[in-house]
């Protein structure tokens, strides 16, 4: 083959690839947040995750003082739904949102109700994996959690056995690679570890069809999948790498995921993926300086959780 065709083909091979590439990793839609309603709490900060029990309605979260609230009205407000712990000093700990007390007043992370108990699951960074009744309370029972909604297993993430929750920059920047991927049997009571080595697990979400789970490794800017039935049954690959630091992962009806992004530079605050890890929307905002923890999508509406700021964000699609 002469040496101008060789060229050429290197050319045309080069650019197929670089194609391939760009078409993998550009997005189908970027959508940028430019007004979106704010539900504000009172005294308390860091709405970090969310979750709706089976009606739907309202949405629960936890706050920086340890308690977990439930949006009741415009009228009342947030409520109190639930404490880490029944001798809790409320009066010490309520409108709280100083992280040296945290491991006194406690700290929600992710939640997930189960379904059928309306039971709601919380993975409370200093008390472990909680779960409290639908009448609220107490909880009974690290980071991010999801419920398997028929056999009622429960799968989250421990972020590091080194690091407190108060620590994560430390446990980043270290590259602490001590995070595990859990599942709790609630029938035995027995908890297992699936998955050692992790550098800072954070949200974890299960597909539609409950094959496998995508974990948000926050350190490595990736998501990982492990898969929980088939042939690849307890093992994981890489799902997707991401635009930014990944916290909570949340899944909508269409069977794609939210992955919630704090970015270092850029305002690229959310991913939504499809179920093969591609990328189908980038989410861009300017006004919320890069505090994301959460994009949940429930009908018709996103909703958005931060580690810091004093308020639930809404955005109707």
């Amino acid at each position: 083959m002469a040496p101008s065709s060789v060229l050429t083909s290197f050319f045309l091979l080069f650019s197929l690839v670089l194609h391939h590439v760009a078409s993998s990793l550009m997005p189908a839609a970027v959508r940028v947040l430019m007004n979106y309603e704010k539900i504000q709490l009172q005294s308390v900060t860091g709405p970090e995750s969310l979750a709706f029990d089976a009606a739907g309605g309202s949405p629960y979260t936890g706050v920086s003082d340890g308690r977990v609230l439930k949006w009741n009205s415009p009228s009342r407000g947030w409520v109190e739904f639930a404490v880490p712990k029944p001798d809790r000093n409320g009066a010490r700990c309520n409108g709280l949102a100083v992280p040296e007390m945290e491991d006194r007043c406690g700290r929600p992370l992710g939640l997930q109700f189960h379904r059928a108990t309306g039971n709601l699951y919380i993975a409370d960074a200093y008390y472990g994996l909680l779960v409290v009744g639908p009448g609220g309370g107490p909880f009974g029972l690290t980071n991010g959690v999801d419920v398997e909604q028929e056999r009622g297993f429960v799968y989250f993430t421990d972020s590091s056995t080194q690091f407190q929750r108060r620590e994560w920059i430390a446990a980043i920047a270290a590259e602490d690679a001590r995070g595990r991927f859990m599942r709790y049997d609630p029938r035995t009571k027995q908890t297992e570890v699936l998955q050692r080595g992790l550098q800072f697990p954070n949200g974890v979400s299960l597909s539609e069809d409950g094959r496998f789970a995508v974990i948000a490794e926050t350190t490595r800017r990736r998501s990982l999948r492990y898969w929980l039935k088939g042939p690849m049954a307890g093992k994981s690959e890489v799902f997707s790498q991401l635009p930014g630091f990944p916290d909570n992962v949340k899944g909508n009806r269409q069977g794609e995921l939210w992955v919630a992004i704090v970015s270092i530079s850029g305002n690229v605050i959310g991913v939504r993926l499809d179920a093969n890890g591609r990328t189908v929307e980038l989410l861009h905002d300017r006004s919320i300086e890069n505090t994301v923890s959460e994009v949940l999508e429930n009908n018709g509406t996103l909703w958005l959780g931060s580690i810091e700021r004093p308020f639930v964000g809404m955005y109707s699609l």
